[in-house]
């Protein structure tokens, strides 16, 4: 079996599902008293999830961009449905609907953030070399 090296820019998106799950399955009792404060950690949360799933795809489908950015919301939109499934059996915890739209948007500002980073850093690299630099 030929294990290529590009599997591991998964590593960082699996390693943070897990730190989801763990967090998940603890009883947070924040005192914030700013308004949606709840759905803005949600969305900060799978920004971060969206852009390090955008990563391991990114270098592992190249030249397939729908296929990179699908797979980069349909996972993420997938954890975030799983997240809340599994606040729903926990004591403390609750499911909500609104808490999963907040994921479905910060993962696709996760994977947006990302392809601009990306676009900027090809094009630079492009440029650099059609100018004939080495």
């Amino acid at each position: 079996m030929n294990f290529r090296k590009s599997w591991l820019y998964f590593i960082p998106a699996v390693l943070y599902c897990l730190i989801i799950f763990i967090l998940s399955g603890q009883v947070l009792n924040l005192e914030i008293d700013l308004t949606f404060s709840d759905k803005g950690a949600h969305w900060l949360e799978f920004m971060g999830l969206g852009f390090l799933l955008a990563l391991g795809f990114f270098y592992n489908l190249p030249r397939q961009t729908f296929l990179r950015a699908y797979l980069t919301v349909i996972i993420g939109i997938s954890v975030g449905l799983v997240d809340e499934l599994y606040q729903r059996y926990l004591p403390g915890r609750q499911c909500d609907w609104r808490d999963w739209i907040a994921d479905i948007i910060g993962v696709m500002a996760g994977l947006a953030i990302f392809w601009l980073i990306f676009n900027l850093k090809t094009k630079k690299f492009s440029d650099k070399n059609s100018s004939g630099q080495p």
